[in-house]
């Protein structure tokens, strides 16, 4: 099993991963505290033993029918039957959430903080969500629809980036906030992009950072503004989300490189920011429509 965050660790011990040997656990190289997908073809061996934690919440999300589960907030049984696809858990980690499944299961989990609602509410000006509460193994479309957009990034990894796997979370967290929550966010989102400083700060660090990966948070934290408020600002300012903008500036950054220089494809990518080739050529051609080989000849 990968090295895992602690977590996930603990995660994989409750879920007898380990002692199970057909159970599989993967988690998110961009955002390794946030989701990770576990599966197993012969369900689990014993009821799972739920931690004490702090205030977060583990969502679960069903990526295949479950004949048969049990569900418990300590030893109070909260849920029992079947789960279709798209079938959504919420457990409040402070309850010791437990599990009775013994049938094989394939299912995205995230572990959704108490922190990252309260950013969201705070950037909104709305309270604060106090319980995050959902009917179990109830299918939400939106979840599910997200929740497979972040299954993509783990099945193909290297033609993900952090910048867009933190928009999807962003997303995610600002529908709990409304749909489990209770709160709602207003239908407009308050007014005002980035000031000129902010708007050099961003684009100078992301010019800086263009050969390598950097995260929502580190781009906002330049700006002295909260990751909901950034995210909102910038894509107000340049009409495109953060890891759009990201994306053409390498993308612009390669072609440069392709017509100035005779350096290997495998090397413009890496100076790029991009894990490896076949990851740039596919970014390339939905920029361009053709790839970069392509365009070398063409332009050369």
């Amino acid at each position: 099993m990968q090295m895992i965050p602690t977590f996930w660790g603990q995660f994989a011990k409750g879920m007898y991963v380990k002692e199970t040997p057909s159970a599989k656990l993967v988690v998110s190289q961009f955002a390794p505290f946030s989701f990770g997908r576990i599966s197993s073809e012969e369900g689990l061996p014993a009821v799972t033993r739920g931690e004490v934690a702090a205030r977060d919440y583990m969502v679960a999300i069903q990526l295949a029918d479950i004949p048969t589960i049990e569900e418990f907030l300590g030893n109070r049984r909260v849920s029992s039957g079947s789960y279709p696809v798209g079938g959504v858990s919420v457990h409040s980690l402070e309850e010791r959430p437990t599990i009775d499944l013994r049938n094989p299961f394939d299912t995205l989990v995230l572990h959704i903080t108490q922190a990252s609602l309260d950013e969201v509410a705070a950037t909104h000006r709305v309270p604060r969500v106090d319980r995050l509460s959902w009917l179990f193994g109830r299918p939400d479309p939106v979840v599910h629809h997200l929740g497979h957009v972040l299954l993509a990034t783990l099945d193909q990894q290297n033609d993900a980036s952090r910048f867009f796997v933190d928009h999807v979370l962003h997303a995610l967290h600002c529908h709990f906030v409304s749909n489990y929550g209770g709160i709602t966010l207003p239908a407009r989102p308050l007014q005002g992009g980035l000031s000129p400083l902010q708007m050099r700060k961003a684009t100078e660090f992301l010019n800086t950072h263009l050969d390598g990966d950097v995260d929502l948070q580190q781009v906002s934290a330049v700006c002295d503004l909260s990751l909901s408020h950034f995210a909102r600002a910038f894509r107000q300012t340049y009409g495109k989300p953060p890891y759009r903008w990201l994306i053409e500036r390498r993308i612009n950054k390669a072609k440069d490189l392709l017509e100035k220089t005779r350096l290997p494809l495998a090397d413009i990518a890496v100076r790029c920011g991009f894990t490896d080739q076949s990851g740039f050529n596919r970014s390339f051609k939905r920029m361009y429509g053709i790839t970069p080989g392509s365009w070398r000849r063409n332009n050369g």
